[in-house]
């Protein structure tokens, strides 16, 4: 009770006292925050620090068929195994389980919009304030639908008292929603940004976002009447930006520096770089080998000469060896398209001044005397992304590469898989094969149609989107992942034999997967649905 009474006596004293500043001297109060047109700025960006990108938490790979995650960072054998529950959703990383982070950027996004037409910004630079804040709000619903599902389209700030009963909106509906954000930011928009501009939204940003969007809401997951008139708005988005990039020459080198190539990226210095390079170096170069990639990827790359897959399935999903396309199992590694070079790092992979070692008792194997229990279980080690010049350990330099969210590859490959499912099939083999033709890459081009077309698009995107979070969601919206994802993890077994020769075995590394039909959505977590109030419909079968 005395305690009451001193504080109600300090309250009292400083309320009569007209000379004092209450406002906080350790940081910054809500007003400076809005009537400084600098910190109006900070704010923002502060929103783009909020968006996460593929190097700080790189779990897709491993929640799809691309990689096997040794240490199961972000929980992901949850999702392998099919025991994801609305219950234990919370134990995945945020990558995935996205709901209360994405709700919480988008309620200091509303804070923004519910504040921004008060502050003294001048006129051109509020425009470009509020443009990307749109882009960046209309980049986390997207987020959230591509997961869940419809989601509640919350576009005020909420106070403590407030009404939380709320529903959800349908997924068409979150559709058209982002539509007109991405509408309305372009037009407040440069095409495209460079020098200190360089990471922020463009119109070319919203138009790749725009594009991506309108692809999944016409896919299968969400368009079950194939109407074509929303595969015509996925091929008229991607259509707005052909022509206006090129694709990089070097495949490799793409993912290494700004390039013309990229059309959004997550651009670092060395006060911002990651230590992606130590979480994917080799093992036996003290690395932390979080992704190795499968054997069920590297099958996907097909054989240079050919164009063809090594393998073909049979029913009940066996692989035999396809003759025709001049595989050879007793030197798998040769001759393969030139991105699986890029991409992966085998045995024999010459990489930072020496060999792979990937064979039984190698120095990148799990019997190494190098950090054996970093060791990749696939056989495999990841290249993509990954900086030569920077050892994962034992160096000042950090990699500072920029994580590309969208580039113009996507967007071809986007234009030619609408314009297949519109019957136009000599457009999309041009714009496939446009893609198979970088100058680095030139593989054979395709000349497929009907069924076969479609398989040779889904296998460019798995090949050429390799490792950039597209797989997880692109099994689901074609409704495929009740195939790949219940398909045995595979791996590559390399015995050397007396007198240097080895051996290959392909083998099932992992066979503890269960994708059902209620997989192809997340389910919202538990303690989501209580704190609406019940009000959140769940997904179905959670």
């Amino acid at each position: 009770m005395k305690k009451i009474i001193y504080s109600l006596l300090i309250l009292a004293t400083l309320a009569s006292c007209d000379t004092l500043d209450l406002k906080p001297l350790d940081k910054l109060s809500e007003d400076d925050t809005w009537t400084d047109p600098a910190l109006v700025q900070l704010y923002v960006n502060a929103n783009y620090n909020a968006i996460l990108h593929g190097y700080e938490d790189d779990v897709f790979a491993a929640a799809s068929d691309e990689s096997y995650d040794l240490h199961n960072h972000g929980n992901m054998f949850v999702l392998q195994k099919g025991e994801v529950s609305a219950d234990n959703i919370s134990m995945l990383s945020g990558r995935v389980n996205y709901w209360s982070l994405g709700f919480r950027q988008i309620r200091n996004m509303n804070v923004f919009f519910s504040k921004i037409e008060q502050t003294p910004v001048d006129g051109d630079a509020k425009g470009a304030m509020v443009g990307e804040m749109k882009f960046l709000r209309a980049f986390v619903f997207a987020n959230l639908i591509w997961r869940y599902g419809g989601v509640p389209l919350i576009t005020k700030v909420y106070e403590l008292n407030e009404d939380y009963t709320l529903s959800r909106d349908s997924y068409a509906d979150c559709v058209e929603f982002i539509v007109k954000e991405l509408d309305e930011a372009i037009a407040l928009l440069p095409a495209k940004q460079s020098g200190a501009g360089l990471g922020r939204a463009s119109a070319d940003a919203c138009r790749a976002l725009k594009s991506r969007v309108l692809l999944y809401a016409a896919s299968k997951l969400n368009n079950p009447s194939n109407d074509r008139a929303k595969w015509q708005r996925a091929a008229d988005a991607a259509g707005e930006l052909l022509g206006a990039y090129a694709l990089h020459p070097d495949y490799q080198e793409l993912f290494l520096e700004a390039n013309d190539e990229i059309i959004w990226a997550r651009y670092f210095t060395q006060s911002t770089a990651t230590d992606y390079n130590w979480k994917n170096g080799r093992n036996g170069d003290d690395g932390g080998n979080y992704q190795g990639p499968t054997q069920n990827l590297v099958n996907a790359y097909e054989m240079k000469a050919t164009g063809l897959r090594p393998y073909t399935a049979q029913p009940g999903g066996t692989l035999v060896v396809n003759p025709q396309s001049g595989y050879d199992q007793s030197d798998p590694y040769s001759g393969r398209d030139p991105r699986f070079y890029a991409t992966i790092l085998h045995d024999e992979s010459m990489w930072m001044g020496r060999q792979t070692e990937t064979f039984k008792g190698g120095l990148d194997s799990p019997e190494s005397k190098i950090q054996p229990w970093n060791a990749s279980l696939t056989g495999y080690a990841l290249k993509k992304f990954l900086n030569e010049d920077i050892p994962p350990t034992g160096n000042t330099e950090r990699p500072t590469n920029p994580w590309i969210y969208f580039r113009y590859a996507e967007i071809l490959l986007n234009y030619a898989e609408a314009q297949f499912e519109l019957g136009n099939e000599d457009i999309a083999r041009e714009y496939l094969n446009l893609v198979r033709s970088r100058l680095s890459v030139k593989m054979p081009p395709v000349t497929d149609s009907g069924e076969k077309l479609r398989a040779r698009i889904h296998n460019e995107r798995m090949v050429e989107l390799a490792f950039e979070e597209h797989r997880f969601f692109d099994v689901r919206r074609w409704m495929i992942a009740q195939e790949t994802e219940n398909a045995d993890l595979l791996k590559m077994t390399i015995v050397k034999q007396t007198g240097g020769k080895k051996a290959y075995t392909v083998s099932v590394l992992s066979a503890e997967r269960d994708f059902r039909t209620q997989h192809y959505r997340l389910p919202i977590p538990r303690a989501e649905i209580e704190k609406s109030l019940n009000s959140l419909e769940q997904n179905p079968d959670y």
